[in-house]
């Protein structure tokens, strides 16, 4: 009998991100897994968190969708072998939230202005 592996592992680290240098704080509510300046993340993992993707290039973000239930969601296609992963967009985190004007990049709009 196999012993089935989890399809979650929780790494909430903060990390350097290597596309724009930016320090990235680990998240308040769930795990980071890529930087909320510019979105870029790298493909480490087959399911999250468990580092067993042997690629490490980085995952590019190339659109955005949004699901009724997670909200906003990253879609990234990888530099090296063309893998599709998708990522939850952290619109509200009390460290660090995602930021909106680069997730409006990914359609073409730019020049996104918050309300105050």
């Amino acid at each position: 009998m196999t012993q089935e592996l989890p399809k979650f592992t929780r790494i909430n680290e903060s990390f350097l991100c290597g596309n724009c240098g930016h320090t990235v704080p680990r998240a308040q509510s769930t795990c980071r897994d890529h930087c909320p300046q510019c979105l870029w993340s790298v493909h480490v993992d087959v399911n999250p968190g468990d580092r067993n993707a042997g690629c490490g290039a980085s995952l590019r973000p190339v659109s955005y969708s949004a699901n009724k239930k997670k909200g906003f969601m990253i879609h990234y296609e990888c530099e090296k072998c063309g893998t599709r992963k998708v990522n939850r967009f952290l619109e509200s985190d009390e460290f660090e939230s995602d930021s909106m004007e680069a997730l409006l990049k990914l359609s073409g709009v730019s020049n996104f202005s918050k309300k105050v």
